[in-house]
């Protein structure tokens, strides 16, 4: 429906409600728009043959204005029936990242990876769906008819002390055992706190997934099912150590500073 006719559906549903006597300034006033506007869409509508007038200010409604608006309500119902069937449709429908290449109307296992949703043919779990769009390996898809529990574990923290300045820095951390820790653990999100944490984090190649508001940021990472591997400046490990025993998650604490 056009602008113009949705302007002139309104102006006619005034008119059905108000008739004969129908003031200007109520319809301008009632449909927000100027008097002068009013006054071009009544005189469409006598133009058409959709209104007739009584004078002084009386307008009714015709028979073929009548049909006219009984089509346009049958019309813009049909819209809006659509527009709710697309909202509902949308509020089930789930983003996940597909495992391998996924083709609409696969059946799918919905599982968690790093703290991410991620839908598989292969990969069997007690959760179920069906993909409504599908994508390469890696893309995001869409996953409706989700049946079963997404199992969500409780990540874990590995905390790796890194030594401040005051005791080497980056100069004096044992390298070999954040490598040996990565190497156990792929998926780990990594975290970094404090300047000498992210220049060993540097030197390493690694890209960390959470640098700011840290011990909130790892909470956030393990109730999401995700492992974190925290590269922690000297005492800055006290304070995260803290916010996780009053998360009740479990870590470990590894000192990475090189023995003499």
């Amino acid at each position: 429906m056009k602008k113009r006719n949705i302007t002139e559906f309104q102006i006619l549903s005034e008119i059905v409600r108000k008739q004969p006597h129908v003031k200007q300034k109520e319809i301008a006033d009632a449909l927000d728009i100027t008097i002068q506007a009013v006054s071009e869409h009544m005189r469409n509508l006598l133009k058409k043959g959709y209104i007739k007038s009584r004078g002084r200010g009386e307008y009714i409604i015709t028979d073929k204005g009548m049909r006219v608006l009984k089509n346009w309500i049958s019309e813009f119902k049909r819209y809006l029936d659509d527009v709710t069937q697309d909202l509902y449709k949308y509020k089930d429908v789930w983003p996940a990242i597909a495992n391998e290449d996924l083709n609409e109307g696969d059946e799918v296992y919905l599982f968690m990876r790093k703290g991410l949703l991620y839908a598989s043919k292969e990969i069997k779990t007690d959760a179920k769906g069906k993909v409504l769009e599908g994508g390469k390996k890696g893309e995001d898809v869409a996953i409706c008819d989700i049946k079963g529990i997404i199992d969500v574990p409780r990540g874990k923290v590995t905390i790796i002390k890194i030594p401040p300045r005051i005791k080497g820095g980056s100069k004096n951390t044992n390298y070999e055992l954040i490598k040996k820790v990565l190497e156990e653990n792929e998926d780990v999100a990594i975290a970094t706190m404090g300047t000498v944490a992210n220049v060993v984090a540097s030197k390493m190649g690694l890209h960390p997934d959470i640098r700011f508001a840290v011990s909130e940021g790892i909470v956030a990472a393990c109730n999401r099912g995700c492992d974190v591997l925290a590269l922690i400046t000297g005492k800055m490990t006290e304070k995260v150590v803290r916010v996780l025993d009053k998360h009740k998650i479990g870590y470990t604490v590894l000192d990475a500073t090189k023995e003499d």
